[in-house]
């Protein structure tokens, strides 16, 4: 929990939370970030006004605020701490210094302030990332749509101005496929995936397995045997037994997707079946996020436990990406878009 900074007094069944930077303080000089440790200042004339009618109804104050620089080292902790001590020395808060579950959206702050406080009766929560022009993010209004908790944006709680705010979520774009109706192959045949990384390949794989009640069959791929040494000798038993056998891998590339089928090239019983999985960048970046979230918190979890993709992985597949062909050594290629609805908005 070392990217995770927070004080906590005791319980409320009532809590207002608020994020820190744009909705309760902003800087004096009017940059976006604060020019020294004391370029600071309320946000809105009204703030200790508003606070006060919450303290006197007998809420909890609660701040949660992404601070990546204190992990970057652009920013000493205690700098943040004392901004907000000594302009709310009655507030909790939770402090997230890196990228990883405890900021927001991700909601790992808000489950540990759960955990510490119990039931609440009463929670909402104020930021100033709504998606709205000039917005830098969602990263506000998904963190309370993922807590399930009120959310209003800064100026519709401290100025009551009227604003249409939506939390946003990707969807899949296009016309969903179903797995009850792709052709059933059960032995003797290389299934090679296509797609993103977190494009819901394994997931067909299991459906598929479990779908058709698949018993001879091998799921081979980098995550699972991790050296290509390790696949390629689980790949020879498979053909060996007959198997039907998936490559869930990306195979971006013609020489990824060549290694797999010269493996095969003079087998005559077996053919290569490619199925593209469609799933866009935005939705598989979303889908990589939630696995990672669920993967790395839920007590009740079992399968895998993933690490969060950065940016730089997607943007190394689209410039690879080269479409599977059938003169490739392809029998049949396959597109096909899942049916996903996400979870959590980790967007």
């Amino acid at each position: 929990m070392k990217s995770l900074i927070y004080k906590f007094n005791k319980p409320n069944k009532l809590v207002a939370a608020f994020d820190l930077d744009g909705t309760l303080i902003k800087t004096k000089s009017g940059n976006k970030f604060p020019k020294n440790s004391t370029d600071y200042q309320y946000a809105f004339d009204n703030i200790q006004e508003k606070i006060n009618e919450l303290l006197l109804q007998k809420y909890k104050i609660v701040i949660f605020t992404n601070q990546r620089g204190i992990g970057l080292n652009k920013i000493k902790k205690e700098e943040i701490i004392d901004k907000i001590e000594k302009l709310f020395p009655f507030a909790e808060y939770f402090i997230s210094t890196d990228k990883d579950l405890y900021r927001k959206p991700m909601i790992g702050m808000y489950e540990k302030f759960i955990e510490l406080n119990g039931k609440i009766t009463d929670m909402f929560y104020v930021g100033d990332a709504a998606g709205r022009k000039g917005d830098h993010s969602y990263d506000d209004i998904n963190f309370a749509y993922n807590s399930k908790i009120k959310f209003y944006t800064e100026t519709q709680y401290f100025k009551n101005k009227k604003e249409d705010v939506k939390p946003y979520c990707p969807e899949q774009k296009g016309k969903v496929n179903d797995i009850s109706q792709m052709k059933v192959y059960d032995s003797n045949v290389v299934i090679m995936m296509q797609g993103f990384p977190g494009s819901g390949k394994t997931s067909f794989v299991k459906d598929y397995i479990r779908l058709n009640k698949i018993k001879n069959y091998l799921h081979l791929s980098n995550d699972i045997q991790k050296t290509k040494t390790k696949l390629k000798k689980e790949f020879n038993k498979g053909i060996e037994n007959n198997s039907l056998i998936f490559i869930d891998n990306t195979n971006a590339t013609k020489n990824n997707k060549k290694e797999i089928i010269d493996l095969i090239k003079n087998n005559e019983d077996y053919s290569v079946i490619g199925i593209h999985i469609t799933t866009d960048e935005e939705m598989s970046m979303a889908l990589n996020k939630q696995r990672y979230y669920i993967s790395n918190t839920d007590k009740d979890y079992k399968g895998k436990v993933y690490s969060k993709l950065g940016n730089v992985v997607y943007n190394v597949y689209k410039k690879r990406f080269e479409e599977m062909e059938l003169n490739e050594g392809f029998y049949k290629i396959y597109k096909f878009l899942p049916e996903i609805k996400l979870k959590y908005c980790f967007v």
